[in-house]
């Protein structure tokens, strides 16, 4: 592997076969049942071990996290941290969660019948994850598995395996039951839905279809955090200047490489040419989060760098006009600014996940709600000065979280606490 920022060696890994694989799977399954019986305690105890040797090896956890994903330190340690809330959430709750409901007795006269609800866990979880968050993301699925009595098997992504490689070996190190494992290399995710009781998918929509069909053939519970096309409406009447100020954040920090970045902007024809000059100030202005960082951003995927690039290329032969950026060398893409976008080009059809905000003209909001809710939008965010107008957008939109003249649903990593 080597780290997208200038290209040194940070490690190897072995690929894991499909019988490697089943191997790994029915070790785990074997551990689970002493897992199972622990008991909730005894399993938040190896939790808490796992949170306090994360934090005794914070800083070289993040530095790995920010080489293999070529994000600033200060971006590895936000992620870091939200990893540890997260196990901090679950742990401290995990007895609350899983204390079985009070039985009830039965109602039928003549009967001596009691109702039990009990949680029973899943002998082997599956995690299929992503790029994007390549630490957090599956964290938020692997540690509520493993306070539940689950065995955890994790697949992240082939251009980000380093970090999680590193928290299996933590894991295994401390001592803790052999109920954590990871599997690399692009056989393995396949041979994990093959094989586990459950699966936690976490990527695109595309491969999201694929992880779902093959769950079911199995009829296993499969659970989906796909990606999308997430929006910002401008309507006319709206405060331009914190529209474009917050559109621009909200797309550009850490060069749009989340399915929360705004990635298609809709903008009333009234205000459209205003805006469009207001977002390209603020574009120009923009800089690094880190203060002493102003520099473009490394982005993650190599090959994701050439999907932007090209869907750039496609929108500029479609007719599309480059108003800011466009560029970019090696794993970076300027920031950019696509004008007189339209639905034909991909830019608006295939998720981006890179520094790019296309521009549309619309003629109400009609159209504007139309477009936002093709291709599905994990967050949208509607700028208008109009309470009740936004009210009626927020209701007809299908995006799983929306906005009103703010950009926080595009800022929070999509996670769920």
């Amino acid at each position: 592997m080597t780290a997208p920022a200038d290209g040194r060696i940070l490690g190897t890994l072995p690929m894991h076969t499909p019988d490697r694989v089943h191997a790994n799977v029915a070790r785990l399954r074997e551990a689970q049942s002493e897992w199972r019986a622990m008991g909730v305690v005894g399993r938040a105890h190896w939790l808490t071990t796992f949170r306090d040797w994360l934090l005794d090896n914070e800083d070289p956890i993040a530095g790995l996290l920010a080489a293999e994903t070529g994000r600033s330190a200060t971006a590895a340690h936000r992620e870091f941290r939200l990893s540890i809330d997260a196990l901090d959430y679950h742990r401290t709750r995990g007895a609350d969660f899983l204390t079985p409901p009070r039985t009830r007795g039965g109602r039928v006269p003549g009967t001596a019948l009691r109702l039990a609800v009990a949680h029973r866990p899943c002998a082997v979880v599956g995690v299929i994850s992503s790029w994007t968050a390549p630490m957090a993301a599956p964290l938020l699925d692997v540690i509520p598995a493993l306070l539940a009595g689950s065995a955890v098997v994790v697949k992240p992504s082939s251009v980000t395996p380093l970090t999680m490689r590193a928290l299996v070996t933590g894991w295994l190190d401390l001592g803790a039951p052999p109920v954590f494992e990871f599997a690399a290399g692009y056989e393995a995710g396949a041979a994990i839905v093959d094989v586990v009781d459950a699966v936690h998918f976490g990527g695109s929509p595309e491969t999201g279809k694929v992880v779902a069909l093959r769950a079911a053939a199995r009829l296993v519970p499969c659970r989906l955090d796909i990606g999308g096309k997430s929006a910002a409406i401008v309507l006319a009447g709206a405060d331009i200047g914190r529209a474009a100020t917050g559109i621009a954040l909200g797309g550009l920090a850490g060069s749009g490489q989340s399915c929360a970045s705004i990635e298609r902007v809709f903008v009333e024809s009234a205000i459209y040419d205003a805006f469009l000059d207001r977002l390209v100030e603020e574009v120009i202005a923009f800089g690094s989060h880190d203060p002493d960082d102003a520099t473009v951003e490394v982005m993650t995927s190599a090959a994701h760098v050439e999907c932007v690039r090209q869907q750039i290329a496609d929108a500029l032969a479609k007719g599309a006009r480059v108003r800011v950026g466009g560029n970019g060398h090696g794993h970076t893409v300027q920031p950019t600014v696509l004008a007189d976008v339209d639905p034909a080009m991909a830019v608006l059809r295939q998720q981006t996940l890179g520094p790019v905000l296309p521009v549309v003209r619309v003629a109400d909001v009609e159209q504007a709600v139309a477009l936002a809710n093709d291709p599905f939008a994990p967050c949208t965010s509607v700028w208008t000065s109009d309470d009740a107008a936004a009210d009626d957008v927020a209701g007809r939109l299908t995006a799983a979280r929306i906005a009103i003249n703010e950009v926080s649903v595009h800022l929070a990593t999509a996670f769920r606490l």
